[in-house]
């Protein structure tokens, strides 16, 4: 490391010395803590000492009162981070960054340089609160890191030292005073604790905010300006989760402002300390479960978690931290919901809260995404298949449930297909092994990859339901309400116009909709299909209504055939006064 020497200088000499020392060598040496001005330039850099210019700096006289104090204390060499450092040089600033919360630590003393604080009589703890150096990243190092520090005002007035106003510090900055009095060394801090000290903290170039905190969490990363803030945050969490099995690192919550319903999907680790203002008080329990350590991998972040599976398709996964609110008992969790991609993939959701568990549901290996690229489902896989997953009917009509289905394969002979009830209210899966559930799906625009004969089998109506791609890699569904049974896969092929899934397609006697859910599995690329069907009976003829009638009369009587009456006699109402008006000429 770099050191500026404080004296004495014989008399006449006004350029400042500077000498490099490593590891054994490096003499005892004060340092500063400080903020930069708002024009770096104002600043006395490592050049303006080589080529002794450093008096011409506005700054100088912040750096000669720094040296000149150190002097008076009895230490020989001054570091300060504007000059000592060679900041043309990137592997040098590397270096310095990785090691700058050491440089603080093994200081004999820090002299904390508040230059917006005039203060200096009993008053002066209103104006040291509202410092902007309390709000700077750098500077919670070099609060946590140095045994001893001495804070002074803007004419350099002792303002008091981190042990006297330790209670002031803890109640502005959120800092335990434990860690302030160096009672508890600040690593032993959970690192959601650790992470909320730097939650309301800025600096002036994004990545710094995750710099500035390499100490603190015992770790080296390298530099690369120009990733972003979020990136290099998330490398830090990277290297924590490396070094540091605590799960507190993923008990953060969002506040963005952003409603929770629209928030969509996150990974596991956070965008930004900030994530972490509400959380501090969450800790990690001692003793781990046996599992594997959580990972980054290519598929997202791998971790095992005991999870409880919900109704809704999301799932609780239980931290291995306690719940504060609940004396420090039971499981902190988060929310997940399994993505339609890959195997065991997951994204967490609901990010806005946590979540609470008394028991622990199974292990469970799972690979949390941090990017979700907008066009995933669009890309390309070896294969792309359609799976017939439910049929579901709605109708006032309890005898319009029943249907009969046919491949457009054999639509010469329906002896071949099978009928299933649908029920109005609760979905049943398909149970129909003449008609296939899984298609293959060409990779082109406008191909038809299967056709079903939709035979309702109170009245005969139907429609073939025709699946297919609207484009390369888009699917999309269409209807023929002739379906005649002399229709062949060719005819219906020249004829298939595609419509976007979700869309309700209006029949003569039926609506239907076929919704579409992406999911990948086994390295191929699988359309879950959900076939909604509202039907509408057909109008009534004569002789139709009078069989009902007879029907109706002739149920047997008694007790137990009452309620069976009662809704045959509802049923009849409606197509006996629709042929009544039109008999009588009625609208």
């Amino acid at each position: 490391m770099r050191l500026l020497k404080t004296g004495p200088y014989p008399p006449g000499k006004k350029r400042l010395e500077m000498i490099q020392a490593w590891a054994e060598d490096v003499p005892p040496y004060a340092i500063l803590s400080h903020t930069w001005s708002k024009d770096p330039d104002q600043e006395v850099l490592l050049e303006d000492i080589l080529n002794g210019t450093s008096a011409t700096k506005p700054a100088f006289a912040k750096l000669k009162t720094a040296v000149e104090k150190a002097m008076l204390d009895g230490y020989g060499y001054l570091w300060i981070d504007t000059c000592c450092i060679d900041k043309s040089s990137s592997v040098e600033m590397s270096e310095a960054i990785n090691s700058m919360y050491l440089y603080y630590e093994h200081a004999e003393i820090c002299y904390a340089f508040l230059s917006d604080v005039n203060a200096d009589g009993p008053e002066h703890q209103d104006e040291l609160a509202r410092s902007r150096w309390w709000r700077r990243g750098w500077t919670l190092q070099e609060l946590l890191a140095p045994r001893s520090v001495e804070f002074y005002s803007a004419n350099w007035k002792p303002l008091g030292t981190k042990a006297s106003l330790c209670n002031i510090i803890a109640r502005f900055t959120g800092i335990d005073t434990e860690y302030l009095k160096g009672s508890l060394p600040a690593q032993h801090a959970s690192i959601a604790k650790r992470m909320s000290w730097a939650s309301a903290r800025q600096t002036t170039r994004e990545e710094d905010l995750a710099y500035c905190l390499i100490g603190i969490f015992e770790v080296n990363m390298t530099m690369l300006y120009g990733e972003g803030g979020k990136r290099a945050f998330l490398r830090l969490q990277e290297e924590i989760m490396r070094a540091n099995e605590d799960q507190t690192l993923f008990a953060w919550i969002k506040d963005d402002g952003i409603p929770e319903d629209a928030s969509g999907y996150h990974g596991l680790l956070a965008d930004s300390p900030s994530d972490f203002a509400r959380t501090g008080n969450s800790v990690a329990y001692s003793e781990h479960s046996d599992v594997t350590p959580s990972s980054m991998t290519a598929r997202g972040l791998h971790a095992t978690l005991p999870l409880y599976q919900k109704d809704d398709g999301t799932a609780i996964a239980a931290l291995w931290c306690p719940v504060p609110q609940r004396g420090y008992n039971d499981w902190l969790a988060i929310y997940l919901e399994r993505l339609p991609i890959g195997t065991n993939q997951y994204a967490r959701v609901a990010c806005k809260r946590l979540a609470s568990v008394a028991e622990l549901g199974s292990n469970q290996e799972v690979y949390v995404r941090q990017h979700f690229p907008r066009y995933a489902l669009q890309t390309v896989y070896p294969y792309h298949f359609f799976q017939l997953d439910r049929l579901r009917s709605s109708s006032s009509y309890a005898k319009l449930g029943e249907y009969q289905l046919v491949d457009a394969d054999k639509l010469s002979n329906a002896a071949d297909s099978g009928n299933v009830h649908v029920q109005a209210v609760q979905p049943r899966q398909w149970c129909l092994p003449k008609v296939p559930r899984v298609y293959t799906i060409k990779k082109q625009a406008g191909a038809l990859a299967a056709a079903i004969r939709v035979l309702r089998l109170h009245d005969n109506e139907a429609f073939i339901l025709m699946l297919g791609s609207s484009s390369e890699f888009e699917v999309g569904f269409d209807v023929d309400e002739e379906a005649l049974p002399s229709k062949t896969f060719q005819n219906l092929r020249l004829g298939f116009n595609p419509r976007p899934a979700g869309t309700v397609m209006k029949l003569k006697y039926h609506t239907v909709q076929v919704t579409v859910q992406e999911h990948v599995r086994g390295g191929n690329k699988f359309y879950s299909i959900d076939v909604d069907i509202q039907a509408f009976p057909k109008p009534s003829t004569f002789t139709e209504v009078i069989q009902d009638v007879v029907e109706y009369v002739a149920q047997p009587t008694g007790p137990e055939k009452t309620e069976n009456r009662a809704a045959i006699k509802d049923e009849l109402k409606r197509p006996w006064r629709a042929f009544w008006r039109r008999a009588s000429g009625q609208r």
